[in-house]
């Protein structure tokens, strides 16, 4: 809503002509220029609603299927991973198993084979006296000691976790919605301290970001863009940010986001 005023210098020619006075920002316009205002401030609003529709998209997706969270998909490959890593080591402990058992089997056989050989015949020549009865003892004492060998094979458990284990750690933060009053006065000398050069996927460009983390330490920003599935670090007088997340269209690889609201860095752990 504006108000006509006497001559005045407009704000954005500089030329003193009749003006009119926007009451939300308290700025002179002359007539074509308070066009334009109004225009720019109808194309803002028209941003606002393309992200409130988006996010909307995005909401109603997760509310119907909350199994394709991108955090849902992060642990069913965990659990994948780690099913295929317990089924190899298993595998390879079976065949372990198998080859040494083989292996002592085969050795085991030949020796039974020429003991009752030997055995037979010392029957059918009916040569039998104290001497050769303890030579037999002794060697079937032998082979059941090595008979007894094979249970002393075990299964030992290794306490440390070759599965890394993951968890799900949820942050205190809470989702907060800023109560503006409608009457509030906005401090018109703002500095830009990222994007700013309309929307796109450029490293001086913005689309749609939702989250933003400041840090306190060197005034880093971290900034999650909806729409460019990324995390995007500008720092302090940066003309350009730095993308260390994503970047590679939407996805649940490596390296890849699917739509970031909020960003949080953990600067103990160097990570996002």
């Amino acid at each position: 809503m504006a108000t006509t005023t006497d001559k005045a210098h407009c704000i954005t020619c500089g030329k003193e002509k009749t003006s009119y006075k926007c009451e939300d920002c308290s700025q002179h316009f002359c007539a074509n220029h308070l066009a334009e205002h109004q225009q720019t401030l109808r194309k803002q609003l028209d941003e606002v609603e393309d992200r409130q529709n988006l996010f909307k998209e995005a909401f109603n997706q997760e509310k119907m299927n909350p199994q394709k969270h991108s955090l849902m998909q992060l642990v069913n490959k965990w659990e994948q991973q780690s099913i295929k890593t317990i089924q190899q080591t298993a595998e390879e402990a079976r065949q372990l198993l198998i080859q040494h058992t083989t292996e002592y089997i085969n050795q085991t056989e030949v020796k039974l084979t020429k003991f009752t050989k030997q055995l037979r015949q010392i029957r059918e020549e009916n040569n039998v006296h104290e001497n050769i009865v303890n030579q037999f003892k002794q060697k079937i004492k032998e082979l059941e000691v090595e008979f007894d060998r094979l249970s002393n094979i075990s299964i030992q458990e290794d306490s440390s976790l070759f599965i890394p284990k993951i968890s799900v750690v949820i942050s205190s933060a809470s989702l907060s919605i800023s109560n503006v009053p409608s009457d509030a006065k906005w401090q018109q000398n703002g500095i830009i301290v990222a994007g700013g050069i309309g929307v796109g996927n450029g490293l001086n460009q913005l689309s749609n970001p939702y989250g933003v983390y400041v840090d306190d330490d060197d005034q880093t920003i971290y900034v999650a863009e909806y729409a460019n599935h990324r995390i995007v670090e500008w720092k302090k007088g940066a003309k350009n940010g730095q993308v260390v997340a994503g970047g590679n269209g939407p996805g649940n690889q490596n390296n890849q986001l699917n739509r970031p609201r909020n960003v949080i860095v953990d600067k103990k752990n160097d990570c996002f």
